[in-house]
């Protein structure tokens, strides 16, 4: 698969001084991973370019102090004997959990959840799409 590191450092200004070296790392972690399949056969460059940013995000945060990856929204702190308590973030299954790292995880996850919408069935009974009524009879 071939990722275009300058097109994506365009996309994303803050990526901008990264070294090529170290976008091609991060492209070769989102290959090798789960999502490795689904990465090398997405129509759109976007959802590369934004898994690839998440993950880059992440890496490069990850040393950083006072990151509060994962911990959710601060509920309540202490200032004395320093204490702080965090909610869960909303999340329905690990997947979302994982995306909710990043603003760049976050527009991931919008667009797969619109990506996987079913489809909308407009005027008449439900039923009328299916081979029997609710009744069971036939049409």
């Amino acid at each position: 698969m071939t990722f275009d590191i300058a097109a994506f450092q365009a996309a994303f200004p803050a990526f901008a001084e990264t070294a090529p070296a170290i976008i091609q790392v991060w492209v070769d972690i989102v290959e090798q991973s789960p999502m490795g399949s689904w990465f090398a056969c997405v129509a759109g460059q976007t959802q590369q370019q934004l898994i690839v940013a998440h993950v880059g995000f992440l890496l490069t945060n990850a040393n950083t102090v006072g990151n509060s990856q994962g911990g959710g929204a601060v509920v309540s702190a202490t200032e004395g004997s320093v204490s702080a308590s965090f909610v869960a973030p909303p999340v329905k299954d690990g997947l979302e959990f994982y995306l909710s790292g990043s603003v760049y995880g976050q527009m991931l996850w919008a667009m797969l959840n619109v990506a996987s919408a079913g489809g909308v069935y407009l005027g008449g009974l439900p039923e009328r799409k299916a081979y029997r009524k609710v009744g069971g009879t036939f049409r």
